[in-house]
């Protein structure tokens, strides 16, 4: 799913386009929009060929894929013995992974954001001798999710923030992208606003106020496998979490209901687009197979719950990679001075 970009919230937000950020997002196939939309008519037609794994041992390290993919078969690909590898998603965790002596992955799933990072770095390998250094490889959603045994209709954003109403705790992900823009749609700023408005230091300040107020009731997560255990351990009443993760661990509980005890909105879902990249320690005759492989086979991540109310269609917010690679570093910084985050 390849969305189109969105050029004037990336403008906004920094004069410093000429850095060849913007360029580099276009030549990946990736650009974005920044409002809500419904998804397309096709949106679960890959679930015909949900990717399983099986217990197959491989020479070679295995595709990485992000936490939670596994167990909710989120993977499609007309290979399904693809061995899968999940990482937590952290940038950290990528560089050090591609610029260790022997490789963790033949290819790996990240975001825009990150694709960028890792180009510049010299951490992946460039495709076909090019200054692109990904393929289209799917989407990651972060939705809000909810406990349905204490909470029985499909709550919104505004409803996040409402503890006087729906008393409980609140998961969010410490760090600065997703969770700024959630804390300004729940203030109130229409979702093609939100990269122009988060480009002004008054509107950062005003995402941060925001979190200020719900501080007494966040319980931070850090990867997804933190997610899943707020879910597991019924830790908070609400929740931003991976669909990939709410999927697994429904699909891991062994009593009550098939879906368990959390289901995940289809309201204001955050997606970021990822990218199929290779780590620059595989060699370059095993990077070119893989290249092929991955063109060939197309495996490609996405894991939207059923719709709730299943007649509503879905909607999203496209997280702006253009925004986080020109802001991201500063913003994170910014957040992590704010916020202490508590391992949940």
């Amino acid at each position: 799913m390849i969305l189109s970009l969105l050029r004037p919230a990336a403008q906004a937000a920094s004069p410093h386009q000429s850095n060849g950020i913007g360029t580099f997002l276009t030549s990946v196939g990736h650009d974005i929009t920044s409002v809500f939309v419904p998804a397309p008519a096709s949106a679960h037609a890959h679930r015909r060929t949900r990717h399983v794994r099986k217990p197959v041992h491989h020479p070679e390290p295995g595709f990485g894929v992000p936490q939670g993919t596994i167990a909710a078969h989120a993977l499609t690909s007309t290979d399904t013995t693809l061995p899968l590898v999940e990482w937590d998603g952290r940038t950290t965790t990528l560089q050090t992974a591609t610029q260790a002596a022997k490789p963790a992955w033949m290819a790996v799933l990240v975001t825009g954001t990150q694709l960028v990072q890792a180009c510049e770095g010299k951490w992946v390998h460039p495709v076909d001798s090019t200054p692109t250094c990904g393929i289209p490889g799917g989407v990651s959603d972060i939705a809000l999710t909810w406990d349905r045994s204490r909470l029985t209709t499909a709550p919104t954003w505004q409803d996040f923030w409402d503890v006087a109403r729906h008393p409980g705790r609140r998961g969010l992900h410490f760090g600065a992208r997703t969770t700024l823009e959630i804390a300004l749609l729940a203030d109130g700023v229409a979702p093609q606003d939100i990269y122009s408005t988060l480009s002004t230091s008054a509107g950062v300040e005003r995402a941060l106020r925001r979190l200020d107020l719900l501080r007494p009731y966040i319980v931070w997560w850090e990867t997804p496998a933190d997610a899943a255990r707020i879910m597991e351990q019924s830790g908070a009443l609400m929740l931003s979490a991976p669909a990939t993760e709410v999927t697994s661990v429904s699909a891991r509980a062994t009593s009550g209901p098939a879906t368990s005890l959390f289901v995940a909105g289809t309201q204001g879902v955050l997606r970021s687009p990822l990218f199929w990249a290779i780590p620059a320690n595989v060699s370059a005759e095993s990077a070119h197979r893989t290249l092929e492989q991955l063109r060939m086979h197309a495996p490609h991540l996405e894991d939207m719950p059923v719709p709730v109310p299943p007649e509503k269609p879905p909607t999203f917010l496209t997280v702006s990679d253009t925004f986080w690679s020109l802001h991201g570093e500063a913003l994170e910084q910014q957040f992590e001075a704010r916020f202490v985050p508590r391992t949940p």
